[in-house]
């Protein structure tokens, strides 16, 4: 097949979790610039999570906020923000339960509670740590992303009672999750992207590790789990690479002959 583009998550594929990115991973981007090959960016991450990794690897075409958020070298094209209905339902349930919430704007990150374990859990590795969120930040202005700090079993009340949107924890064990609309996914954004580069999907190639990213390797033509996957993404890719500790995204190209 006549590859066009790779698509490449953040964490867990090209940035090992709590590392930077390897010298062998931006080599390899750099081999497939090279040679032409288009280089897009798919996470979960927003624009200002993901400032570093942009210099480093220097894509200007991206996917953020797993799919509601999409530049093509460098320029919004598609945007896809919360709903003010659902995210009042949000913010009504998460004060009957006492649940902080993390709001995610296309410029910023707010939570309505800095002290909370969980909260401060979720930002303790991270170089960038929350604002407290005024009463009616959701209010004004578009929010992409939400981050509801809770434990698992906590959760199924959410989803009984929102069934606009989707829940993904981080990990397995892990007391914060990913809140996205139902109908946005790491898929809904690269479509929009595809277009925009007159590209099909089944000629594009895409690396990730995480559950948020099954949409996208199944939408794809040849979609590649990094080792260190679960076995459900795993089984939603067509092939398996090594981690991101590995260098698995390197290994991975060149195993398809595309470095």
């Amino acid at each position: 097949m006549n590859y066009k583009v790779v698509i490449l998550d953040i964490d867990g594929t090209i940035v090992p979790h709590g590392k930077n990115i390897s010298p062998a991973t931006k080599d390899a981007i750099q081999r497939l610039k090279d040679r032409n090959m288009e280089v897009v960016i798919a996470t979960g991450r927003a624009p200002y999570f993901s400032t570093s990794v942009i210099e480093d690897t220097g894509v200007n075409s991206m996917v953020f906020f797993n799919g509601s958020y999409v530049f093509h070298e460098g320029v919004e094209i598609f945007q896809n923000p919360i709903d003010k209905n659902i995210l009042k339902k949000v913010q009504l349930l998460s004060g009957d339960f006492q649940h902080p919430l993390t709001f995610l704007s296309s410029s910023s990150f707010k939570a309505t509670d800095l002290s909370h374990p969980y909260v401060v859990e979720a930002y303790c590795r991270d170089p960038w740590k929350p604002e407290l969120a005024p009463p009616q930040y959701w209010m004004d202005q578009d929010i992409f992303q939400i981050f509801l700090h809770c434990n698992l079993e906590e959760e199924v009340h959410y989803k009984a009672n929102i069934p606009e949107l989707d829940f993904r924890r981080w990990s397995s064990g892990a007391r914060t999750c990913d809140v996205n609309l139902t109908d946005s996914n790491k898929a809904v954004g690269i479509t929009k992207l595809l277009e925009k580069l007159g590209i099909a999907p089944d000629e594009a190639v895409a690396f990730g590790d995480g559950l948020n990213d099954i949409e996208m390797l199944s939408l794809v033509g040849m979609g590649v789990a990094m080792g260190a996957s679960s076995d459900e993404l795993k089984q939603a890719a067509n092939m398996v690479t090594l981690s991101a500790e590995e260098d698995g995204v390197a290994y991975g190209l060149e195993k398809l002959g595309l470095i």
